[in-house]
């Protein structure tokens, strides 16, 4: 019975830290790193573009970006629950259980091959030219993959997000992560 409560207690113990360090985690995450990908919309900077990607590269991008929120999560709440499992194993039988503990982290291979494979095709993706934006409605003509990445520019704005810019030199662009708008720089040599 009291095994019993122990690990009762234990799992609401585990749920209620792992519950506040999401809670205390994640936005300071999402607002300190920076976005190190470049903006999809060379206008207004927003992050929804559509592509001119062949017929399949849809279906790529889907998966991708599943791949990625799967292996991601899995990962996130994987960490802890490994950490869990070691001190568990190590407090509960001593250090005869240390080899078996060291295999816990293997379980994380697969989610974190997930995220990898996933960030890979999400890159692949992103690096074929943009068709539209839905956040501000620009358009652009079809233009070839290599095409686009040879005349792609990036430079850093002043907030260290680096942005990559296809249009002519003079247009706005705006910066996503500190909204500042720029006039795209004039291309230097070539």
């Amino acid at each position: 019975m009291l095994n019993a409560f122990l690990q009762a207690l234990a799992s609401k113990l585990v749920e209620a830290i792992l519950g506040k360090l999401t809670e205390w985690l994640a936005p300071k995450a999402l607002r300190a790193v920076p976005h190190r990908a470049s903006p999809n919309c060379p206008r207004c900077g927003g992050y929804g573009v559509r592509r001119w990607a062949p017929g399949g590269m849809w279906a790529v991008f889907l998966l991708s970006l599943l791949a990625f929120a799967w292996g991601f999560g899995f990962t996130l709440l994987g960490v802890p629950m490994v950490v869990v499992v070691v001190v568990g194993a190590v407090l509960s039988d001593g250090v005869g259980a240390l080899w078996p503990a060291v295999l816990a982290p293997l379980g994380l291979l697969v989610p974190g091959a997930l995220m990898v494979g996933g960030a890979f095709g999400l890159a692949w993706y992103n690096s074929y030219p943009p068709k539209w934006c839905a956040r501000c409605h620009s358009r652009w003509p079809r233009r070839d993959r290599t095409e686009y990445l040879r005349s792609a520019r990036e430079f850093t704005c002043g907030c260290g997000q680096r942005l990559r810019v296809p249009t002519a030199a003079g247009a706005k662009l705006r910066c996503p992560r500190c909204r500042t708008e720029h006039a795209t720089p004039v291309r230097t040599g070539h």
